[in-house]
Parts: C-alpha cells; structure tokens; sequence
C-alpha cells in the first residue's frame, strides 16, 4: 500500500519549523521539503546543516520522503541531489527544465549518473510545457510553450523509452494529465508495470480552468486541493495506485495560498485530508 504524505509547498511564506509543526498536527508523518526557485519554497537548501533539519523534522515525529527542486539549473539541481542524499532522502523531483531534445542529451543525464552514485532516485513530474517564472500563477507564458517537453501520457513514455534506467521514474502530477486530457489511472498502471512511477501528488484543479489561456494557473489552493466537488474523483486513481501495488509516497498538494495565514493553510488542508481519508477509507 502507498504512503500518504504531505507537501510542505503550501507554507512557502513560513518557517520550516512552523510548516513541519503544522503537517505534524494534521497527523503527517512524511513531508516532501522544498528547495525550489520563489515563488515556490525554499525551506531547505544546500549549505543548510542537514543535522538540524532532520533534528527539526525528528522533534515533530516526521522524515522527509522527498526533495521537491524546481527552476534550478543542472549544476544546482547536482548540489540537491548530493544534499537530498545527506539528509536521507532517496527522491528529487522536479520537471523537464528544457526542451526535450536538449533535456534528454545534455540536461538529465548527468543528474540520473549522480542520482544513481548518492542512492536517490530521479522522478521527473509531468508538467505542462509552459515556462516557469515567478508569476506562474497568474497563468503568463502560455504563449511560449515549448514544442516538446514531458506533459502528456505519450511523451511520459517517450522520455523512459529514451532514458531507460532503473533510477530514472515519473513524478505523476493529475491536473497536468488532466488538461492534456489524458487517463490519470492509464499513466500510472503503464508507470507501475514497467516499474517507473516514483512518486504521485494528490493534487486537484480549479473547475474554471481555462485550456489555452491559464497555462500554470490551476486556481486558487482551496480549489487545487482534492475536494469532494473538485474536478477529480480521487477515490479512482488512489483505488490504481493500491490496485498496481504502489507503495511509494502519495501527497497532498496545491500552490495557490500565497498571503494565506498559517491558520488557513492548515484548516484548507485540514479539510481536504478529511475527504482524502473518506477516500482511503472506500478502497
């Protein structure tokens, strides 16, 4: 049976100790840390003391199951996985950070050699095509799209066709699969037979999504987190991820909670977790 883990990226704008503190109340013994570009979080990064971190984590009752990095270049992206590995962490995630062609000659490769010497495993999520940058939520460069990345259920297959190794996986991200208007369950049994799928986020998106025009902007956080009127009935992936077997970390997620009060992040995930666990309860 997979775990059910928690993000810390809703409390970007707060301290780790008071976001671990939060997630713990909430019954959270795994988060995934952050150290990804602003506006995303960035609670832990290298030259950080690893011991405190973990002291930090161990006073709440909780391990890191991952280390989220986002809008890093490959030679940052080399010092997390080296600093994911001090803390004990054998994940990193984050997306296609260039072009494909260039992401799979030059970009990834050197990150799944180094992955695979610390013990810590490389999960690329599936994320629109669409150029990050620090306004992503308010839906900019939908207009830039690059012409290839990893967003679809077809190129999820062509990047562990083209980089077939064992530390090479797929972080699954629903609302990305969603609008490109792919079967989430399809994308995780493929990934599961073929031992790829290393991660999966629990992850909603706004009903009023608008294809083509709102690019990363996938709503407001009450609207991102799984939900009974959410667009996704998450009892039917939960219900694959435990149908193939899966056993690795499933966590909450949303963005959208900047200028949130640290109260309303954790009642918002509250009630959220509340409808996960009806979930849960139903497989």
């Amino acid at each position: 049976m997979f775990r059910y883990t928690a993000e810390i990226v809703p409390y970007h704008d707060y301290p780790l100790e008071d976001s671990v503190r939060e997630l713990a109340s909430l019954g959270f013994t795994e988060v995934n840390l952050w150290s990804s570009a602003p506006p995303l979080a960035a609670h832990v990064n290298p030259g950080d003391d690893p011991g405190k971190i973990l002291a930090t984590l161990q006073r709440y009752g909780v391990r890191p199951c991952g280390l989220t990095m986002y809008g890093k270049t490959q030679d940052e992206m080399l010092e997390r996985i080296a600093f994911a590995s001090d803390l004990g962490i054998d994940a990193v995630v984050f997306d296609c950070e260039a072009n494909y062609p260039d992401f799979v000659s030059s970009f990834l490769p050197p990150l799944v050699e180094a992955g695979e010497k610390a013990g810590v495993r490389i999960a690329v999520e599936n994320h629109l095509t669409v150029p990050f940058s620090a306004d992503f939520e308010s839906g900019a460069n939908e207009d830039r799209r690059w012409d290839e990345g990893v967003d679809s259920l077809a190129q999820i297959k062509r990047l562990i066709t083209d980089i077939d190794h064992p530390n090479l996986g797929i972080c699954l991200a629903p609302p990305h699969l969603w609008v490109m208007g792919d079967s989430i369950s399809e994308a995780i049994t493929y990934l599961a037979e073929r031992k790829r799928l290393f991660y999966y986020y629990i992850w909603d998106i706004d009903r009023a999504y608008r294809h083509g025009i709102d690019g990363l902007n996938f709503g407001p956080g009450d609207q991102q987190l799984p939900r009974p009127s959410g667009t996704l009935d998450h009892a039917v992936p939960l219900g694959t991820l435990k149908r193939v077997g899966y056993e690795g970390a499933a966590s909450i997620k949303c963005h959208g909670t900047a200028g949130w009060s640290l109260e309303r992040i954790t009642q918002e995930l509250a009630t959220s977790d509340a409808y996960v666990k009806d979930c849960l309860a139903r497989l």
